[in-house]
C-alpha cells in the first residue's frame, strides 16, 4: 500500500500509447493502454496514481519484447468520472475491475506487475482467478493494513488548505484535479482505519490460493510495508519469492530503478523460458 511522501510522477515517457476505454459492469469506465502482440503483462498502478506516472518507465523498457496492458483504475487519471471512492473492500473491487478487463480483452493468462495498492490488488486477483493469471510481481506490498501504516497515515490529516499543499498534493491535483485532494487522501485513511479495525487483513488470507509464481519487492526503508509482514505474506504464497532491495524506500521504481528492472526481467525470463 501507498506510502506518499516517497512517489513522485514521471510526466515525460519515453513511448505513446493511444488510451482505449471499457464500460464496467456498473458503468464505471475503464481507460486503458494496449500495446503490443508478445506475451502480456498487466501493469496496475498505486494509490492516486495512473499506468503512466506510476509505471511509465518500466512500460517502455518492457514494450518491445510484451504486450502492455495498463489501465487507470477507476475513478483515477483517464479512468474519471466517476470519481474514485475508497469501501472497505475497494482493493477486492480493483482485482475485479482487472478480472473483467482480462476477459474482455481475451488475451489470455497474463503476467501481472503491481505497485503498492495494484501489488495487493495483483495477489487478489490471482487468487480468484487463476485461469488468468501467470505470475505476479508485486512490491511495496504487505497483505495487511499494519499498526505501522495506521500510523504513519494519521499525519495525512487533516488535509491543508491549498495555500499549504506539499508536491504530492498538488500531484494529486495535477492528475485528478483540484476537488480530489482532500477526498482521496481522506477516503484512502477511512478505508485503512476499517480494515484495520475487521482484522487488517488486505490479501494476506487469499494469498494461499495464488497458484502461479510470485514475486514480491520491498525497499530496505518501508515504513508502513515491514519486512515482518511481507516475509509472512511470502510464506503464504505456494509460489513465493521475497527480494529486499537495498537503499529504497516505498517507490522503487524511483529509487533504485535499474535493481528494479533487473528483479522484473529476470522473472519474466524464468516464467518464458
Amino acid at each position: 500500500m501507498v506510502e506518499w511522501n516517497h512517489i513522485k510522477a514521471t510526466m515525460h515517457l519515453a513511448y505513446t500509447m493511444t488510451q482505449k476505454l471499457l464500460y464496467l459492469p456498473d458503468q464505471a469506465k475503464l481507460s486503458y493502454y494496449d500495446s503490443g502482440t508478445k506475451r502480456p503483462l498487466l501493469l496496475i498502478h498505486g494509490n492516486t496514481g495512473t499506468a503512466q506516472t506510476h509505471l511509465g518507465n518500466i512500460i517502455s523498457q518492457l514494450q518491445a519484447s510484451h504486450r502492455i496492458i495498463a489501465p487507470d483504475l477507476r475513478g483515477y487519471g483517464a479512468s474519471q468520472p466517476p470519481q474514485r471512492t475508497y469501501p472497505a473492500n475497494f482493493y477486492q473491487r480493483d482485482a475485479d475491475d482487472m478480472a473483467t478487463l482480462l476477459k474482455h480483452l481475451d488475451c489470455g493468462p497474463v503476467i501481472v506487475l503491481g505497485f503498492s495498492d495494484g501489488s495487493e490488488s495483483a495477489i487478489l486477483l490471482a487468487a480468484a482467478h487463476p485461469e488468468l493469471v501467470r505470475g505476479v510481481i508485486g512490491w511495496g506490498i504487505s497483505g495487511i493494513i499494519s499498526p505501522e501504516m495506521l500510523k504513519r497515515v494519521q499525519a495525512w490529516l487533516p488535509v491543508p488548505d491549498k495555500d499549504n499543499w506539499e508536491d504530492w498534493h498538488k500531484q494529486i491535483a495535477t492528475l485528478h484535479g483540484e476537488t480530489q485532494v482532500q477526498p482521496m487522501i481522506e477516503g484512502w485513511v477511512n478505508a485503512a482505519n476499517t480494515i484495520a479495525a475487521n482484522g487488517g487483513n488486505i490479501c494476506l488470507k487469499e494469498a494461499a490460493q495464488v497458484t502461479c509464481p510470485t514475486l514480491l519487492i520491498n525497499g530496505d526503508a518501508e515504513v508502513g510495508n515491514t519486512v515482518r509482514d511481507v516475509t509472512r505474506l511470502k510464506e503464504r504464497l505456494p509460489q513465493g519469492q521475497l527480494e529486499i532491495v537495498a537503499h529504497s524506500r516505498h517507490a522503487i521504481q524511483k529509487d533504485q530503478p535499474e535493481k528494479l528492472l533487473q528483479l522484473i526481467t529476470a522473472f519474466l525470463d524464468k516464467i518464458d523460458a
